[in-house]
């Protein structure tokens, strides 16, 4: 008998989804929404969040593997957006600005359409986003001095859920 040191059953999942996951324990099965950029972002820990009722929002590298080829080759003009959900839920979605931007979401009120930001651009026409990447950007946002940090783990932001979203 070889021994092959302690058995992690996390092991098969990689190292960035089982850093989410570990930070997130506890944390889950309370349709929290989990943030994380693309560095952690995958499809198999879309799928590990929303087995435990948790959602994830992130951005998506678009060489990592199962990103969605339909998603990741469609050619978009600027402004446009384009996006697939799966059976389960999991929702790719790309959105040209100056650059492609490619998102995944598993919540529910996320799609492929553009809304309002309240803001005009250069040209005063108001600048049109889609709800996954202002949720997104809005999770960036610099942490008040007042809030506690002692909740907050390095990597990784988790909300509340909410009937406003965020």
């Amino acid at each position: 008998m070889i021994h092959t040191g302690k058995q992690d059953p996390t092991a098969s999942l990689g190292h960035a989804q089982t850093v989410v996951l570990d930070l997130a324990d506890g944390l889950l099965e309370c349709h929290r929404t989990v943030v994380v950029d693309n560095f952690f972002t995958s499809i198999s820990l879309a799928e590990s969040l929303l087995q435990n009722d948790t959602y994830l929002i992130g951005t998506l590298r678009s060489n990592r593997a199962g990103s969605g080829h339909g998603v990741v080759q469609k050619k978009l003009k600027r402004g446009e957006v384009y996006g697939l959900q799966s059976n389960n839920g999991i929702k790719l979605i790309k959105w040209k600005d100056k650059r492609d931007v490619l998102m995944i979401s598993t919540k529910p009120s996320h799609s492929a359409t553009l809304v309002d930001t309240g803001k005009p651009d250069k040209a005063n026409e108001r600048i049109m986003k889609p709800p996954v990447v202002l949720d997104h950007l809005r999770s960036s946002q610099p942490i008040p001095i007042t809030m506690d940090f002692n909740r907050l783990q390095p990597h990784l932001i988790i909300f509340e859920s909410s009937s406003e979203g965020f």
